[in-house]
């Protein structure tokens, strides 16, 4: 049995722009998370703390 990962993300809107979404990456294993988020187009915001924006023209 493979052993379970641990990395925990939670997702919350951006607290400045509502087209984007965080992800907050805890857990001693959150470098996994953070790789795969990254591949999906993420971008790293600070330590552990990845954004995922949609470029919207009638936000501000």
């Amino acid at each position: 049995m493979t052993p379970a990962i641990d990395a925990r993300v939670r997702l919350d809107t951006h607290p400045t722009h509502p087209s984007a979404v965080q992800a907050v990456l805890t857990g001693s294993q959150a470098h996994v998370a953070l790789m795969a988020l990254e591949a999906a187009n993420w971008s790293a915001a600070a330590d552990n703390i990845l954004v995922l924006v949609r470029i919207n023209h009638e936000e501000p």
